[in-house]
C-alpha cells in the first residue's frame, strides 16, 4: 500500500503505464502475460496503490516497448 508524500509519484507512474497500455490496445491480462507479471499487480500499479519492486517496472517498460526513462521522467 502506498501512502504519504510518495503517493503522487505512484499515481503518476500508474497513469503513464495505463495510457501506454491502452494506446497499444492491450488488456491487463495481455500485458501481464507479456511481462510475466500478475494482472492484479499491473492493475494495482495503474491505480497507484501498490508499492512495487523496481524490477517489475523494468518488465512493464519492456513489455510496453518503451524506454524505462519515459515512465520515470516527471510529467
Amino acid at each position: 500500500m502506498v501512502s504519504g508524500d510518495n503517493k503522487i509519484v505512484y499515481v503518476h507512474l500508474g497513469e503513464k503505464i495505463k495510457k501506454a497500455r491502452t494506446e497499444r490496445k492491450l488488456s491487463l491480462r495481455e500485458l501481464a502475460a507479456i511481462c510475466d507479471v500478475e494482472h492484479n499487480t499491473i492493475h494495482e500499479i495503474e491505480k497507484g496503490t501498490l508499492n512495487f519492486r523496481f524490477s517489475t517496472i523494468i518488465k512493464i517498460a519492456k513489455g510496453l516497448e518503451i524506454p524505462l526513462f519515459e515512465l520515470l521522467k516527471p510529467h
